[in-house]
């Protein structure tokens, strides 16, 4: 077990699921609709402590797959695919839930200018809103900062 990669993940899982907590606190059925965007934007941390955590946890993940996390992983050949080369961690864990939180995001951003021309708690989903552009612009910046190195 490494140390340093366990304490991310449980920081970034217990950050999303105390800040989840505390956002849908005192009315949570009427809050759904009006604090969703920010609480998608709270799961960021949540992604990144899951797909964190077979190497916080390598051993069991070993145990449960049969294998390491760090073997290549090549694709089936009877899949007709473009061959995608990477460790298993790489490629068949980090790689889906990056996907898949990058369209709740999406939906997210959408969710809070719905909600702002709806006048839905909109100071919330304002700041959800340029939360959510700043952190677009930021992977816009690093993507264009370095890049023949990051891909």
């Amino acid at each position: 077990m490494d140390f340093r990669q366990s304490l991310f993940s449980l920081f970034n899982i217990t950050l999303a699921v105390v800040g989840g907590c505390l956002l849908f606190r005192k009315t949570p059925r009427q809050d759904v609709l009006a604090r969703g965007p920010l609480f998608i934007l709270l799961l960021l941390f949540f992604s990144a402590g899951l797909g964190n955590l077979p190497l916080a946890l390598p051993k069991l993940f070993e145990r449960l797959l049969g294998h390491s996390v760090w073997v290549n992983y090549t694709p089936p050949p009877t899949m007709n695919a473009t061959q995608i080369g990477g460790t298993w961690w790489l490629v068949r864990w980090q790689e889906p839930i990056q996907t898949g939180y990058f369209f709740l995001f999406l939906a997210g951003i959408a969710w809070a200018v719905i909600n702002i021309v709806q006048r839905r708690q909109w100071k919330v989903n304002a700041v959800s809103l340029c939360l959510g552009g700043v952190l677009v612009l930021g992977s816009i910046v690093y993507s264009v900062v370095c890049f023949p190195f990051c891909f």
